[in-house]
């Protein structure tokens, strides 16, 4: 007889064994088939499927030490009646996706969730901002500042030794020397930042295209498949056509949203405005109907976008007008 998990006490079930071998692409034509009748039975069904398939390729489970994985194997599969570990498909690195899973389903609530906290596996936290910067100061003291709308996953109290975090958004670390012991940032794009101790900034979540990093403070190693690079402070990584490139920091003001202070020195008009929209939520997009040959230097801290606006104005004798989330630049 099948065993079968129920989610949420709904009426949605489905058998744990197949869920696993589905996702570990073990199943016969037949058992797709199934599937995807299952899927289509109700909304319901599909959505909680799309939900499954988003963590089980998330990165959550090379987070946890194999001791941990096999800690928690011990403890979950009693507690929902799962198969013993007898197949060749992987199956404890398997599980460990199928556990995460099951855990953040039942830990979400609205669609939103601060931390995993299931007896027996909590092994998560999670951070996350909204309109406005945060910062969160981690188990080895290290500090991260998140900018709106980020979110941070790590384990709690780092078990096992294990400085790992998962970064969706942009942050700026602040990273408490451990010679022994690495700090290792994960992005959803498979970057991995790692340090022992130092201060830099990150930006992840948008495509691997929209990677970027500057380092302000020590030596920071990145990888991304074939590429490896160790990045001194004063230096940054940027990506063009998935190429990655080693430079001198290139804009002063990649932390604004962290500081409130935006400075240019010497800075052409279409510079100005990408700051402008990076740094404004107000400005979405920008549109310049008009040459300049002026360069601007000057400095703005935490006024308004209406206060920018109307000394750029000035510095380069154009007209500068937001509508509707558009920056117009023009005579």
């Amino acid at each position: 007889m099948s065993r079968k998990v129920f989610f949420m006490e709904t009426s949605r079930t489905i058998n744990s064994k197949f869920l696993v071998r589905f996702f570990s692409d073990d199943c016969s034509s037949e058992e797709i088939r199934q599937m995807e009748q299952w899927r289509n039975q109700t909304a319901e069904n599909n959505q909680f499927f799309e939900d499954f398939r988003k963590v089980w390729e998330s990165d959550y489970q090379t987070m946890l030490s194999g001791d941990l994985l096999e800690h928690d194997w011990d403890k979950i599969s009693s507690r929902i009646n799962f198969p013993g570990r007898n197949r060749s498909i992987g199956f404890l690195n398997a599980f460990s996706r199928m556990a995460a899973a099951l855990l953040l389903m039942l830990a979400v609530s609205g669609g939103v969730y601060v931390y995993w906290n299931v007896p027996g596996f909590g092994r998560w936290n999670a951070f996350q901002t909204g309109e406005h910067v945060d910062s969160l100061r981690l188990p080895d003291n290290s500090i991260v500042y998140l900018n709106n709308f980020s979110s941070l996953k790590y384990l709690k109290n780092f078990e096992d030794g294990k400085r790992t975090v998962s970064l969706n958004g942009e942050g700026f670390f602040e990273v408490t020397h451990d010679a022994g012991n690495p700090f290792l940032v994960k992005s959803p794009e498979g970057v991995d930042v790692k340090v022992l101790g130092t201060a830099f900034h990150l930006q992840t979540g948008a495509g691997i295209d929209n990677i970027e990093l500057n380092v302000t403070d020590g030596v920071v190693a990145i990888k991304y498949r074939r590429f490896k690079e160790n990045v001194t402070a004063g230096n940054s990584v940027v990506v063009n056509n998935r190429e990655f490139r080693v430079l001198p920091t290139p804009d002063d003001n990649f932390l604004s949203w962290k500081t409130g202070e935006l400075k240019f020195s010497q800075c052409p008009l279409d510079e100005i405005a990408k700051t402008l929209k990076n740094h404004f939520k107000e400005i979405n997009d920008v549109k310049i109907n008009t040459q300049s040959d002026v360069l601007v230097t000057t400095s703005f801290q935490n006024q308004d976008v209406k206060e920018v606006l109307e000394e750029l104005e000035l510095h380069f004798d154009k007209k500068f007008s937001l509508n509707e989330g558009v920056l117009i630049i023009s005579e």
